[in-house]
């Protein structure tokens, strides 16, 4: 794959919000929303707003009532 094609990969493309979600619980367990939160904080000041929104969208699951 070219550098060009690698810059415009977004996350989303790649992962699964249940499946990323599901991943966070089970390595990170009760501190799985702080992972998350984390994870979008880096992609947001990295300047990549489509991870950023995914993984809002992942925390935002992740606080949701069972």
């Amino acid at each position: 794959m070219r550098s060009a094609d690698l810059a415009a990969l977004r996350i989303a493309d790649l992962v699964d919000r249940d499946e990323a979600a599901q991943a966070a619980i089970e390595l990170y367990g009760m501190e799985a929303p702080t992972a998350v939160a984390h994870s979008a904080l880096e992609a947001h000041f990295d300047g990549r707003p489509d991870d950023y929104r995914f993984w809002c969208d992942v925390f935002h699951q992740l606080r949701k009532p069972n």
